[in-house]
């Protein structure tokens, strides 16, 4: 039982190591995507950040100190954080990513007629023009039936070849194609992990709690 109370110890610092890192790499996006999607989103992501950092250095150690009580209070914690990952993935609203950037297009969209250049970096980013193409801009009278630089490829627009022809809706569409099945792989991965980790803490706790009634008696 020695050998395999010390493998599990050790596997259980390993997992939390990782887990430690996993929360830092979860604070990061989430400070990096901070404008890139709504407000109490990048804020629920950093607090998941902060609580798998905090849980996971707890872990290390309890595991490490062998001690009963904190490893309990970890699988609690565990317990907590599985809860609210179950709830997050229920709850959890698709293409978010996907549907802030259509409403951030949309909203600098509505500002270009009235302020010219508020669709520059939306365009260059995206390699579009428009809202939903190029001859979107005829309606704007200060282009003169033209279009802004940044509609083109290389910011030259002397070649009418260079001139992107789809609008920027739809190439947020097709940039963020993905982010469903994506998210989901990171959700059930980050459960999963959870899961086994878990499992690990309680088979611990149950063998130092079990030791420590033995050298009680």
């Amino acid at each position: 039982m020695g050998c395999a109370t010390g493998t599990i110890k050790y596997s259980l610092f390993l997992f939390n190591a990782l887990w430690a890192i996993l929360g830092i790499l979860v604070l990061i996006f989430g400070g990096l995507s901070w404008g890139g999607m709504p407000d109490e989103y990048a804020i629920g992501i950093l607090v998941l950040g902060g609580i798998i950092l905090i849980i996971s250095l707890f872990g290390c150690c309890g595991a490490v100190r062998e001690s009963p009580r904190m490893l309990w209070t970890y699988v609690s914690l565990l317990l907590v954080l599985l809860l609210l990952m179950v709830a997050f993935i229920i709850l959890n609203p698709r293409d978010v990513f996907k549907n802030y950037a259509a409403q951030k297009v949309e909203e600098n969209w509505k500002q270009e007629e009235t302020s010219p250049g508020s669709m520059d970096l939306i365009q260059r980013t995206y390699g579009c023009c428009g809202l939903n193409s190029a001859q979107d801009y005829l309606s704007i009278k200060y282009y003169n039936q033209s279009v802004p630089s940044s509609c083109c490829k290389e910011l030259n627009c002397v070649n009418p070849l260079n001139l992107y022809i789809d609008g920027c809706l739809k190439k947020v569409e097709e940039a963020f194609a993905d982010e469903g099945s994506t998210t989901s792989y990171l959700e059930w991965g980050l459960l999963g992990f959870d899961v086994v980790i878990l499992l690990l803490a309680i088979i611990l706790a149950i063998h130092y709690t079990n030791r420590q009634r033995r050298y009680n008696y």
